[in-house]
């Protein structure tokens, strides 16, 4: 998703991360913890986070297939582990050190494997089946 003012291999901005995020289904955004912009996929009853952006701070939280996943991602020095979710396969990325193609595609896995976690009545519900 590129614009006059970027290119795939710049780092993504702010707003990339927000108009790509919002282009998926069933996505809504929420400010929360300090201006962290929280994206989720459901509605406000039932919902599951998928990524967490920190404006102005090259930073964005999401989730990854795999702890070995996580890994690879932290050893390449594109991604930290998150402070505050130490467990599991979420992961800070660095987004000065990606491409906008590697956040995107990023955000789209991590919307995924969040969508598969939901029941079915849910994805039934948001039309995500």
């Amino acid at each position: 998703m590129s614009t006059d003012t970027d290119s795939d291999d710049c780092p993504a901005s702010d707003a990339d991360i927000d108009r790509f995020a919002m282009t998926l289904k069933s996505v809504f955004m929420t400010e929360q913890w300090m201006g962290s912009h929280v994206y989720k996929v459901g509605d406000t009853d039932t919902f599951k986070m998928f990524a967490i952006l920190n404006p102005g701070k090259q930073q964005l939280t999401v989730k990854t297939a795999s702890r070995d996943m996580a890994d690879m991602l932290i050893a390449a020095g594109v991604a930290q582990r998150h402070t505050h979710m130490p467990r599991g396969s979420w992961v800070m990325l660095l987004l000065d050190k990606l491409e906008a193609e590697d956040v995107r595609d990023r955000i789209a896995d991590s919307y995924d494997l969040v969508v598969q976690a939901l029941t079915k009545s849910a994805r039934k519900k948001f039309g995500l089946d």
